[in-house]
């Protein structure tokens, strides 16, 4: 969920797993750049997406009746 406090001011609210998960996932990614994935095929065609911004993320606040 994210919450706004102002313009200038932006603050994201995680729950506890989704935090675990965040670091978790980025333990991988080091874990799998130090295995010199990035010199694989895969790897350079995700960067290219990603640097390219040919996906954009769009995040919704999530409402909390429903979490």
């Amino acid at each position: 969920m994210v919450k706004i406090k102002s313009q200038s001011d932006k603050y994201v609210e995680l729950k506890e797993a989704d935090y675990l998960l965040l670091v978790e996932n980025t333990i991988l990614i080091e874990a799998l750049k130090i295995a010199g994935i990035e010199s694989m095929p895969i790897y350079k065609a995700m960067r290219r997406i990603i640097d390219d911004k040919q996906v954009e993320v769009h995040i919704k606040p999530v409402n909390h009746r429903y979490s």
